[in-house]
């Protein structure tokens, strides 16, 4: 291995040593630093083979960001795919996480809105609506949310 190599190595571990990262993170990560496609997949196996890479942990952390956020079902969904961490990884630990999306939503709703008046104007009900939505809630989450303060 030589010196580049060597400094690149020592950057994916600095960097693994600070939180996880996917193998598509680390992938892109080494292209900005110009290493050699062959390169890189010999130190992401390497990485992987050692356990400093691991999909299922870093879907588990990634959901667990999310839902600490009060994000939402679909949210999360469009974000996991963003990162490109792979749709029946992230379906199954959704499901092992057994969420429930309406008090999530419920959840969210109070931290935003429950020092505001009861009277609910058109307005005010589509602003709220429109907050939900962009965290992810479907309209029967919305609605329970929205019914749990009334």
């Amino acid at each position: 291995m030589d010196d580049k190599e060597q400094k690149l190595k020592n950057y994916v571990l600095w960097l693994l040593s600070r939180q996880d990262y996917s193998r598509r993170d680390l992938t892109r990560k080494l292209q900005q630093k110009e290493a050699t496609p062959e390169f890189t997949e010999r130190l992401l196996d390497w990485c992987e083979s050692h356990n400093f890479i691991n999909e299922q942990r870093y879907c588990e952390g990634f959901v667990r960001r999310h839902l600490a956020k009060y994000h939402g079902a679909k949210r999360i969904q469009s974000e996991a795919m963003a990162k490109g961490i792979d749709r029946a990884l992230l379906d199954k630990t959704l499901e092992e996480f057994e969420i429930d999306w309406f008090e999530l939503a419920k959840d969210a709703y109070l931290k935003k809105f429950s020092n505001s008046g009861k009277e609910l104007d058109q307005k005010e009900k589509a602003k709220r609506v429109r907050y939900l939505m962009y965290r992810g809630f479907n309209y029967e989450q919305i609605d329970f949310a929205m019914q749990a303060q009334q």
